[in-house]
């Protein structure tokens, strides 16, 4: 405990108890007029606990006025050693230190300051090229270790039977790293016209509806659906657009007789003929003489010729 003398008209003046004796000598030399909050270089060998409790009092005395000085600074931070916990120094530091330098020197010289080797993939900070690599060896480790195990899995395969229902629905797979992209989850229907066993005005009523889903030179039906996140949920979608239809072609309360069918969507599918020019127009004797034939045909000559001097020396 610090006892504290105060006088009429002067600060505080703090005396520190004759215990603690690493700090005894160093007050002896303080002037007794003098606070000891204000000198900063009588700090050095007190306890931490005082060091601060000076240090507060001092800048708490100069308030605007307090400037710190090299002294103060000194002596706080002096303190550190007591208020960190004390460690026990490692006998093993030359050790580490010894293995470190026998690995270093042990590196070629192309490799030295590339990060250290923690398996046999080397890992380098050069974007995505890496992982790429990583990915591959990945995929032919097992494609040559585990794909051979699947063959006590092997199967003969059966043919399933011919559906009775007209419906072809086609399913898209992409191998790549996105199995959840949009060619996964993409489903198409398709139906041949002949094999829904429609009369002349459920047909007609039928391509009026399917519009530019309707292939009139295949006499096909085909819809494609990719909006929901799973197949399966395409699939119901087009089985249900399809089903709509055909119950819809098959009601001739309005058989719309008197709607043409729109056949525009099909001119890119339709190839046009090509041209047959008569006989009598072809006049080959009215063609344009080509001019300077005989500097090509001594070209010609030349490189023949050259080609055979070449080709005689290597030739067995």
């Amino acid at each position: 405990m610090i006892p504290v003398r105060k006088c009429a008209g002067s600060p505080a003046i703090v005396r520190v108890s004759t215990r603690f004796s690493s700090s005894k000598s160093k007050l002896e030399s303080v002037p007794p007029s003098t606070p000891l909050y204000l000198n900063p270089h009588a700090w050095q060998g007190l306890p931490a606990d005082q060091v601060f409790e000076l240090h507060r009092m001092r800048k708490q005395y100069l308030g605007t006025n307090y400037v710190p000085n090299n002294q103060e600074r000194t002596a706080i931070l002096s303190t550190i050693s007591a208020l960190v916990r004390n460690k026990p120094s490692l006998s093993y530091v030359f050790g580490i230190e010894n293995f470190k330098e026998k690995y270093t020197s042990a590196i070629p010289m192309n490799e030295r300051g590339r990060p250290p080797r923690k398996s046999n993939v080397l890992v380098l900070n050069q974007g995505e090229a890496p992982h790429i690599k990583r990915r591959i060896e990945h995929l032919t480790r097992v494609s040559a270790y585990e794909m051979p195990l699947l063959a006590k899995y092997r199967q003969p395969y059966t043919p399933k039977p011919k559906a009775e229902t007209p419906l072809k629905l086609t399913y898209y797979s992409d191998f790549t790293e996105d199995i959840n992209n949009k060619y996964n989850r993409k489903v198409s229907l398709s139906v041949e016209l002949d094999h829904l066993n429609l009369n002349d005005k459920q047909q007609h009523k039928f391509k009026v509806l399917a519009g530019n889903k309707f292939n009139h030179e295949s006499n096909t039906f085909q819809i494609k659906s990719g909006h929901f996140p799973e197949a399966a949920q395409n699939a119901n979608f087009c089985v249900e657009t399809f089903t709509k239809l055909l119950n819809e072609s098959k009601n001739l309360t309005d058989d719309f007789s008197d709607i043409p069918l729109d056949k525009r969507h099909m001119k890119p599918f339709i190839k046009k003929p090509e041209p047959q020019f008569p006989e009598a127009w072809k006049r080959p004797q009215d063609a344009p003489i080509a001019k300077h034939a005989i500097v090509n045909r001594l070209v010609e000559n030349l490189k023949k010729h050259k080609d055979d001097a070449y080709l005689k020396h290597i030739t067995p």
